[in-house]
């Protein structure tokens, strides 16, 4: 059974002079079979492209996650949310992401803004976003987000970090 994966990819970018990153959202049954889809997604260039990181999306902000063909019928909606902020003595800006639960974008910038890096002297909004482009995480793959509460939850293990070239 296809679950959702989240993929932290890295590599070089034209003419770029440090490595970049993205976060990409695959459904998939393993974190092989998203490569494809990892390889052709990728804004950089195509020879430089790893995975620093992946970790299966199965509970997030007080609710389990899963996959269906079927719609959901409920306000609520995953959202990916990046933030960025400065901190003193850095010159780089510092980011941090998550994924959070809430019913509007509105709701899901509040929360992320007072969990995500709280010891930065700037913090902003960088990217609210979704495969899609689009605020919420609702479909991925052709299957749709589904969220069950589960206040007792917590999120997978991640299922891999370092440097792995695909």
């Amino acid at each position: 059974m296809k679950q959702l994966y989240m993929f932290y990819l890295g590599g070089n970018a034209g003419h770029a002079n440090i490595e970049v990153h993205d976060v990409q959202f695959i459904a998939c049954n393993s974190w092989q079979e998203a490569v494809p889809a990892l390889k052709a997604l990728w804004f950089g260039d195509r020879d430089k492209i790893h995975i620093d990181g992946w970790q299966i999306v199965s509970w997030a902000d007080g609710y389990d996650i899963s996959l269906s063909e079927v719609p959901p019928n409920q306000a609520e909606k995953l959202y990916f949310v990046n933030v960025g902020g400065y901190r003193r003595g850095t010159l780089a800006e510092a980011h941090d992401f998550g994924l959070f639960v809430a019913a509007t974008p509105a709701e899901a910038k509040q929360k992320a803004l007072a969990a995500l890096l709280p010891d930065s002297l700037i913090p902003h909004k960088d990217n609210l976003k979704d495969v899609d482009n689009l605020l919420p995480l609702s479909e991925v793959g052709g299957l749709h987000i589904h969220l069950t509460a589960n206040p007792a939850g917590k999120p997978s293990e991640i299922g891999f970090q370092g440097y792995q070239p695909i």
